[in-house]
């Protein structure tokens, strides 16, 4: 964390295409790590006309399935950088893991993610297999945005959501977002995102800002997790607090002294024990 803090900034000329790069080279080397201490396979598939990454555990328990959604505001990242996360899940759970390559900002602005991850929901949901929903900062907010499509549907809800750091409230950071102590996530680095992936739209649309959303007894079990130094500390807490007062069975976990998406970084000791909560939050609901 103290080497993420002391990290320069990214130059204020640097290209889409060379942020990119970078965000790759930088969570490459984690990710084949990952393949490795996890013992999963990978297959680049398509569903639904969408590019996705299918990664299967050693052992897996059949009539299960989970949708994962990466993060990296929207506009970086892709489904083989966030192995750290999802190849572990895959791994606790025994469950096979669909990561779609949905498009990025701002070259494909809003709603173009959504409607990708959408895509392969509606494959995923119209199967008999029980299907959980994660997702991690832009990939959380996705997640519960998904759920606030899907809710009013025909098709079957996920038997259980986790979203890691989602950045819900796209038009108010709140107090944590003020602070900015954040190791891994700085305002320095979010600045720009609602131009690229919102341009000039209402921030307050549930689709957008997850926390305006609809929530009820028939929201299905989340888990939502944060640190005390998390940028997106205080939505995540509101979002909680929304989902409750809605009826919603939620659980807020804030880990001391973590940043954003700490589970994503092995050396940090707090992150295994997070992803194996998290694991066991969504076995609970699976048959």
């Amino acid at each position: 964390m103290a080497v993420a803090e002391a990290a320069p900034p990214l130059p204020d000329d640097i290209s889409i295409e060379d942020m990119r790069k970078l965000n790759f080279d930088f969570y490459s080397g984690a990710a084949r790590a990952a393949i490795d201490e996890y013992n999963v396979s990978l297959q680049g598939i398509e569903i639904a006309g969408i590019p996705c990454l299918h990664i299967t555990p050693n052992n897996v328990t059949s009539g299960r399935v989970m949708l994962y959604i990466f993060g990296g505001g929207f506009m970086v990242g892709s489904p083989f950088e966030d192995l750290p996360i999802s190849a572990a899940l895959a791994a606790s759970l025994n469950c096979p893991v669909i990561c779609p390559k949905y498009r990025l900002a701002p070259e494909h602005p809003f709603p173009a993610a959504l409607d990708d991850v959408e895509a392969v929901a509606r494959i995923l949901l119209a199967s008999d297999d029980e299907v959980i929903f994660a997702g991690e900062s832009a990939g959380g907010n996705l997640t519960l945005a998904l759920h606030q499509r899907l809710q009013n549907t025909a098709f079957k809800l996920p038997v259980a959501i986790a979203v890691l750091s989602p950045a819900t409230d796209l038009s108010d950071l709140g107090d944590s977002g003020l602070a900015d102590r954040d190791p891994l996530l700085t305002q320095a680095r979010v600045e720009g995102v609602n131009d690229a992936y919102v341009p000039n739209m209402d921030l307050t649309s549930p689709e957008i800002s997850p926390i305006f959303g609809v929530y009820g007894p028939k929201t299905p079990p989340t888990l939502i997790t944060t640190g005390t130094r998390d940028l997106l500390l205080s939505s995540c807490v509101r979002q909680e607090r929304v989902m409750r007062e809605a009826g919603a069975t939620v659980t807020l976990r804030v880990w001391e002294g973590q940043g954003h998406v700490f589970e994503y970084f092995p050396d940090i000791t707090e992150s295994r024990v997070s992803l194996s909560e998290i694991a066991e939050f969504l076995s609970q609901h699976l048959n």
